[in-house]
């Protein structure tokens, strides 16, 4: 499969070059920097940390895929009236939208981040324009490369705990590992089952991981004690189809991923493949699975779209 047309180390170099011709790449780092002044007092961070770290940011598939949509609306734009009389409405926000896909790569905190260099912009980019689609793009990627630097001192591996809280609510390693080969064979007939193990346990080493399964669990189990309110413990207990909340928190892993992860996150959630199945099923002795399922969806999910960006598919459409 041939996603682009040249080399892809030529075509990301372009990519740069064409972000940097908008926004120099020393204007950047010296938001980046600022950034990590104004909301976290870091005043002594290495000019080599912050450009290594922004160059990486650049490098992701997904920055590349949302930076090329919004730089190529901003040239439309230009010679497009009814695109520009809706840019100039207040309530427009769809370029906020898009660019807040590459801020999901690193998690709520870049999400946040953008938030506020979004607010503030001319402080960050006095000379530079708020509304348009690059701006908004720029936000992104200052906010995650800021976001990179801040949890850069994050280096537990979380998979074991991991692994330990899946276990003991009936998940092994083998039983997400089963789930990614099966959704991933049709594309790589000739993948090794080991690539799928490499991925979700990957997953399972970030801390955001951890947090959400720890969460989810904690909910669950304690539905299953009647530790809340007698209405809370009846609409999680019956995994009412309206309630959410469990997919809010269990999204928070395949965001970390692209959009390609929460497209099969969703695709799990519904197909309900193997383990997932027999979680959502399981409601003996007043069991509650409404959150892990979930999880387990996530983190497979997650998996997928690591996958899917560290190597190439062999075919683009599934084999039958």
């Amino acid at each position: 499969m041939r996603t682009f047309l040249k080399e892809k180390t030529l075509i990301f170099n372009e990519f740069r070059e064409e972000v940097f011709s908008h926004y120099p790449q020393a204007v950047i780092e010296e938001a980046v920097a600022r950034l990590l002044v104004e909301i976290k007092g870091i005043k002594k961070i290495p000019t080599d940390l912050i450009t290594t770290t922004l160059l990486g940011v650049l490098s992701k598939t997904e920055t590349f895929n949302v930076m090329s949509t919004l730089m190529e609306l901003q040239k439309k734009v230009k010679h497009d009236a009814e695109l520009l009389a809706s840019m100039k409405d207040p309530a427009y926000n769809v370029h906020r939208t898009i660019a807040m896909s590459i801020c999901g790569l690193y998690g709520s905190g870049a999400i946040s981040l953008f938030g506020f260099i979004d607010c503030k912009f001319r402080f960050f980019f006095p000379t530079k324009r708020p509304k348009s689609f690059i701006s908004k793009g720029i936000c992104a990627i200052v906010a995650s490369t800021a976001s990179v630097i801040i949890s850069d001192n994050v280096k537990e591996d979380y998979a074991k705990r991991n692994l330990q809280m899946l276990e003991a609510r009936g998940v092994l390693l083998d039983d997400m590992v089963e789930i990614l080969d099966q959704l991933q064979r049709p594309y790589n007939p000739d993948m090794p089952r080991s690539l799928c193990e490499e991925h979700i346990l990957a997953v399972l080493r970030k801390q955001q991981t951890f947090h959400a399964l720890q969460l989810a669990i904690k909910i669950d189990t304690a539905v299953e004690a009647k530790e809340f309110n007698p209405q809370y413990n009846h609409i999680v207990g019956m995994d009412e189809g309206l309630f959410g909340v469990d997919e809010s928190i269990a999204t928070a892993v395949p965001l970390m991923y692209g959009t390609i992860a929460l497209t099969n996150f969703g695709y799990l959630d519904k197909a309900k493949i193997g383990i997932i199945e027999q979680l959502d099923s399981d409601h003996a002795d007043g069991k509650c699975n409404t959150f892990i399922d979930d999880m387990v969806c996530g983190i497979v999910a997650a998996a997928c779209g690591r996958l899917a960006h560290n190597h190439t598919p062999t075919y683009s459409k599934p084999l039958k």
